[in-house]
Parts: C-alpha cells; sequence; structure tokens
C-alpha cells in the first residue's frame, strides 16, 4: 500500500516502520497545504494524517482530501495535547480511523507499529470490498408490537451523523440506545464524552453487565464485540476473530436477534464495507423496524448501501430525519395497546 505522511512529529518511528513492512512510504509533508499539493500528483492510497494538524483542522483536511476522491486518511495521536473534538469530527468528516502513533523507545525498538499495521490492513481490505446485490427478504415483513430499544452501527462519519441523530432526541427518550461505532477502545470513552456534550439523553460506555435503560445510549467500549445476553445484559466476547472491525455492528444485531424478544428498531450509518447488513436482515424479517443512513448524507455509502441492496432496511433516510422516525415510531409504539 502506498502511503503519504502529513504533519507527524514521530517522523522516525513511522518511517523506520512502514519500511520493515510491504507498505510504502512515497512522500511526507511537514503541514495540509504541502500535502493536498503533493497529493495531486501522487498515486497515495491513504494518508496517515496528525490528529493535532495545525494549519488547517483535521476535519477540514480530511474532507479535502476526500473531495478530491483519490484514498483514505487514518488520524495518528502523536502528542500528548490532542484536541478530543477534533479526532472525532474528523471522524465524522470522513476519517477512516485513528490509531496512536509508533514510537522509539531508550533502547531504539519501535513500539506501538503492529496497531498501525491492523489499521493499514484493515484500510486494504475495506477499500477492496465492493458490495454485490443480495435477494431481497421474502414476503411481507410483520410490524413491531413495541418498541424499547434502538440498535446502530456506524464507521467511516459515524461520529457526526450520531451526534446529530443523539442531539435531536429529547431528555427523557423513551428507548434505550445501543452503539457500535468502529473505533479502538482507548478513543471510545473520548467518543461517548464528545457525543453526550451534544444530546440531552445520556451517554455512557457499556460495561460487563449494563443493562439498556430508556433515555441512555451505551458505546461498545472495548475490542471485543458487545453482544446482548439471553438475560438482557450486555457482555463482551472475543468471538469471532475474523471480522474486519472489533467491535462489530453485525455481532451486535445477531446476538438481539437471538436474545431480544420483542421487535424493536435498528439504524445502519455510513461507513466502508458490510458491516451489519446481514445482522440488519436478521432483524427486518424478525419484525423490527430497520433504517439505513441515504446515500446524498453518507461520507461513506458502504454500509448503508449493503443493507439495502440485502432488502435489510425498511427506510433509507438523512440523520436528521432517521432523528425524527426514531421518536415517531417510539411515540407510536407506546401509544399502541398491548
Amino acid at each position: 500500500m502506498k502511503i503519504g505522511m502529513v504533519g507527524l512529529q514521530s517522523q522516525t518511528a513511522i518511517s523506520r516502520a512502514l519500511s520493515q513492512s510491504t507498505h510504502s512510504l512515497i512522500w511526507s509533508a511537514s503541514g495540509a497545504s504541502e500535502a493536498l499539493r503533493k497529493l495531486d500528483g501522487s498515486r497515495a492510497e491513504v494518508l496517515l494524517v496528525s490528529a493535532s494538524l495545525s494549519e488547517m483542522s483535521p476535519a477540514a483536511f480530511t474532507r479535502a482530501v476526500l473531495a478530491k476522491g483519490q484514498c483514505a486518511v487514518i488520524l495518528l495521536i502523536d502528542s500528548d495535547a490532542e484536541r478530543v473534538a477534533e479526532v472525532y469530527e474528523a471522524m465524522g468528516a470522513g476519517a477512516l480511523d485513528v490509531v496512536n502513533a509508533p514510537s522509539i523507545d531508550a533502547q531504539g525498538q519501535i513500539s506501538g507499529a503492529e496497531a498501525l499495521f491492523l489499521k493499514l490492513r484493515t484500510a486494504g481490505r475495506l477499500l477492496g470490498q465492493v458490495c454485490q446485490p443480495s435477494p431481497p427478504v421474502d414476503g411481507p415483513v410483520p410490524l413491531a408490537k413495541c418498541v424499547s430499544l434502538v440498535a446502530i452501527g456506524a464507521s467511516t462519519g459515524g461520529p457526526q451523523a450520531l451526534f446529530t441523530i443523539l442531539g435531536e432526541l429529547p431528555k427523557g427518550f423513551p428507548a434505550a440506545i445501543l452503539i457500535v461505532q468502529h473505533v479502538d477502545k482507548e478513543f471510545s470513552e473520548g467518543l461517548a464524552s464528545w457525543l453526550r456534550g451534544g444530546s440531552a439523553i445520556g451517554v455512557e460506555i457499556a460495561r460487563e453487565g449494563s443493562v439498556p435503560s430508556a433515555g441512555r445510549a451505551l458505546i461498545a467500549g472495548t475490542s471485543d464485540h458487545m453482544v446482548m445476553t439471553a438475560g438482557g445484559t450486555l457482555r463482551y466476547r472475543a468471538e469471532p476473530v475474523d471480522m474486519p472491525y472489533r467491535p462489530s455492528v453485525d455481532v451486535l444485531f445477531s446476538s438481539l436477534a437471538e436474545h431480544w424478544s420483542a421487535p424493536a428498531v435498528a439504524v445502519l450509518l455510513t461507513g466502508m464495507g458490510r458491516d451489519g447488513a446481514r445482522g440488519m436482515k436478521q432483524l427486518r424479517q424478525l419484525g423490527w423496524h430497520t433504517i439505513a443512513q441515504d446515500e446524498a448524507s453518507s461520507v461513506v455509502y458502504g454500509m448503508p448501501k449493503a443493507a439495502a441492496l440485502l432488502g435489510a432496511a425498511c427506510k433509507i433516510l438523512p440523520p436528521l430525519a432517521i432523528a425524527a422516525e426514531l421518536m415517531e415510531h417510539v411515540s407510536k409504539r407506546r401509544a399502541a395497546p398491548h
């Protein structure tokens, strides 16, 4: 994979790490303007970008890169004074992922390289994936009897979509919310804090044994998969180990299909790949109300597109309309006789 490096302080460690891999560092730039100039004449597939980029915000730089339609952006944490909000704004703008930058220890050894290589391997798989049409759901889909749970999956561009949706929900929203956003565990607390700052509902990291409750959003917070148990509590599990993303939306959705008896709502937001589409189809067949983000508002129309092609989504909507649909659907189910 051909790599460009932008605004990073720890260039020596990263260059050494890449030199020991199959990836090629084809250029580096000290700032955003230089990088955008170099990008015009290069074939870089992935840019490693400092999350503390100063000349241009990481979010603005990500948008500028994606507007050229040439490559993916991975943010690297390479200082002790990162601006957490700007990291998640950049992910909302389309940055593929975030990871701590490799460093060189006192013995001259590189640490943290494998975490970066894992991100690059995932990027390579996702950038090469193409969504193929699948057969639609056969027959009519039964209506849900009640709604007490909303399950949301998201990847590239997801933080901003989540911020928009959660920000529209009122305090006391009468349903529990479970969220799987593709992000490493060391950044999940920051994501929860950022989302909480823009929402009237509670936003927390799901802990082992957490119980979903109305008016609160629980976010997957480890590198293992968040699942629903038969007892109605949340837990984390390592299996399956071969998923491109950890935690996986498909794994959560499948566990809800098995263990959450009352039909509810599932939402699949912007992101690369197909994670969540298969699990959403399971839920729709069980009577869940399923919603995929529309192409126009998606930073990357991969996961929601896969759901649409699979016949897994009842509705295709932008984030503001998804929030309105959630409120309307929950209100109708509360008012309906049981």
